[in-house]
């Protein structure tokens, strides 16, 4: 009997019961309905999150970038004091008038909070092309300031589109704390996605030193997730601090405790966004062990879950590993003659041969609420990506969405 491939024991560390973006101590957040979309439902649209310190972040890739994610991007690393949220409306491709409004909304806030409006980033979610309400917006930012507490799961589900659940996590590790939340369950295919992403923690670091550790934890976390292979306009991943806590600086044992907290909570995000995917049934779990590098090993976990054929392969619990194989190879994945591949615990391929495997078992590692796949090549990378099956389901919420 062939032995099921072994996977990688994970990092233990534990996250907090209940633990959110504000979790970590010192940090406020106004939240307030202000009707953005103009539908009438007056619900928790506009967020402020409050935490004084230094601030990094990352935005999307994509060409068409939305004028919050441009105005985000030229004022970090550096000092932050805010940041301006709104669901509802993208305010992309809204032109000059969109950059003016978020220059505004900005203002909005330092006024409200008595910052320097430099000290405000602004990020923006919802439907692309429509000019933001902003009287709405203004009303929405006023009634958020006028609220300020630390209601963390009311936050999380005011940043929500499409959503269906509420993403948030925290966890401590060696007297440091990493609280988040974030959004997203379509137009999921990073570098980044549509998806906000919001971090925190009360450790004191260097502005330049965060920049570097949230670009680290969007690779492993966030830039490893999949829902439709469709790159958004607005995604960003903020990752503040507070500096009330203990300094962390690279090479300290403080750095790694600080590393081990964010990644966790990070990853357990990016994996909630997969698992809320729109339509979806089931969270895949790819883990590629071998090809040259990790980022190789990343990149062709992502290959895996970017198979339209193989998502809805998942969806309808067909065990038809020719399409990872097939995945793998178009993504010019090397060495695939040396393939070892595991459907769940179920062994499909040894050495690039097929072995005898029972389909029952097979399409029952495909059931809900994870399908494990696990790859083993030659080589020292090792890799994971996160995504999920394709169901009828994420047709007709796309094709309804602007209704």
């Amino acid at each position: 009997m062939i032995a099921p491939l072994v996977r990688p024991a994970a990092a233990a560390v534990t996250l907090l019961p209940g633990g959110d973006w504000t979790t970590v101590p010192g940090v406020q957040v106004g939240i307030a309905g202000a009707d953005i979309k103009g539908n009438g439902k007056k619900r928790d649209d506009v967020l402020i999150l409050i935490a004084p310190g230094a601030a990094a972040a990352v935005t999307t890739t994509s060409t068409a970038a939305a004028a919050p994610c441009r105005w985000t991007r030229t004022r970090v690393p550096g000092p932050v004091h805010a940041v301006l949220i709104n669901a509802g409306n993208a305010n992309a491709s809204t032109g000059a008038q969109g950059e003016a409004d978020t220059a505004t909304s900005a203002a909005w806030v330092a006024e409200h909070l008595g910052c320097p409006v430099d000290q405000v980033l602004v990020c923006s979610t919802g439907v692309i092309g429509v000019p933001m309400p902003m009287e709405r917006l203004r009303t929405g930012i006023a009634a958020a300031a006028a609220q300020i507490g630390r209601d963390g799961a009311r936050a999380a589900r005011g940043i929500l589109t499409t959503d269906l659940v509420p993403k948030a996590h925290a966890a401590t590790v060696g007297g440091i704390t990493v609280g988040g939340m974030c959004k997203g369950s379509g137009m999921i295919e990073p570098n980044m996605a549509t998806m906000l992403g919001f971090l925190v923690t009360d450790a004191k670091v260097e502005p330049a030193d965060l920049q570097a550790l949230v670009a680290e934890l969007a690779d492993r976390s966030f830039n490893s997730i999949s829902v439709d292979g469709c790159m958004s306009t607005n995604d960003t991943v903020i990752l503040q601090a507070t500096g009330a806590g203990i300094e962390a600086r690279p090479g300290s044992a403080a750095w790694e405790d600080l590393r081990a907290a964010a990644l966790a909570v990070a990853m357990e995000l990016a994996k909630d966004i997969a698992r809320d995917g729109e339509g979806a049934t089931t969270l895949v779990d790819v883990l590629v062990m071998g090809t040259a590098s990790d980022a190789e090993a990343r990149r062709a976990a992502k290959a895996v879950i970017n198979s339209h054929l193989f998502k809805a392969a998942v969806h309808g619990r067909d065990p038809n590993w020719g399409r990872i194989v097939g995945a793998l190879g178009a993504a010019r994945v090397a060495d695939l003659d040396q393939l070892d591949l595991d459907l769940g615990g179920v062994p499909v391929l040894r050495q690039g041969q097929p072995v005898a495997w029972e389909e029952a078992a097979a399409s029952a590692a495909l059931e809900p609420p994870v399908a494990f796949i696990t790859a083993r090549l030659p080589g020292p990378g090792l890799g994971q990506a996160w995504g999920c099956d394709l169901s009828a389901a994420y047709v007709s919420i796309n094709a309804d969405y602007r209704s």
